[in-house]
């Protein structure tokens, strides 16, 4: 059996199916917005578990003073007062996690409109993963992160940094550190831990939010002006 060899695929073809996979890139979001929608219903869910817990034990501590304890057991509120401590910090650190990946994702959804075009990869830059990749997509998609927009974003990168690498110990953090974190609002410095309020975690939601949804935005812009700068755009 004879096997007739195929020619080269014709030019107008590999326009087209390129302009075909342009579009199809353009309906890839890095980070789905659902995500952050169940992550936003999870901590509140987890608020609601340590509010029950804590109410709880404020009654087991009013049931023994009704009886006349003289040796108050309140070791319930401790374990209260950690669970809500852990969780808030999970919080943060899943987040920025979530959005290293997030744009990890978004810098591969420009590469495949770039293809050789790109003269260096995220990889190749020093710093932070997260700002390495903000350089690489500013860089190659034409367009400058806001400040207001990027603020937040190191605002959480510094309190996922002490929480990471320092467990939230105050003793352990430079004194440029703790002057950074007491400026964030809804972060605290009790004694010698770093306290993460609620509403912090619900801005972090948010920040993140606003971040991707600017990235995919300029991402689609220049798939849009690379598919009008077609030689077969009309």
């Amino acid at each position: 059996m004879t096997t007739m060899p195929l020619g080269p695929v014709p030019d107008y073809l590999k326009l087209a199916m390129r302009q075909h996979f342009l579009a199809g890139l353009k309906n890839s979001h890095s980070l789905e917005t659902y995500e952050l929608d169940l992550f936003r219903w999870f901590k509140t869910e987890t608020e609601g578990t340590w509010a029950l817990m804590d109410g709880e034990e404020q009654r087991y501590v009013q049931q023994q003073v009704a009886l006349g304890s003289e040796d108050i057991n309140d070791s319930g509120i401790l374990a209260t007062d950690y669970y809500r401590k852990r969780m808030r910090s999970s919080h943060v650190i899943f987040l920025a996690s979530l959005l290293e990946g997030a744009m990890k994702r978004e810098c591969d959804r420009l590469s495949h409109v770039l293809g050789e075009q790109a003269i260096f990869k995220p990889s190749d830059l020093k710093g932070d993963p997260w700002s390495a990749r903000r350089i690489f997509l500013e860089r190659y998609a034409g367009f400058e992160i806001p400040a207001d927009l990027w603020r937040p974003i190191k605002d959480l990168l510094a309190v996922r940094n002490a929480l990471v690498h320092h467990s939230g110990d105050v003793l352990l953090l430079t004194q440029e550190q703790v002057s950074a974190l007491g400026k964030i609002h809804g972060v605290y410095l009790s004694g010698s831990e770093v306290v993460i309020d609620e509403t912090y975690v619900d801005r972090a939601i948010d920040s993140v939010r606003d971040i991707m949804e600017l990235l995919h935005s300029e991402t689609n812009a220049l798939i849009d002006r690379t598919v009008s700068q077609s030689p077969d755009a009309t």
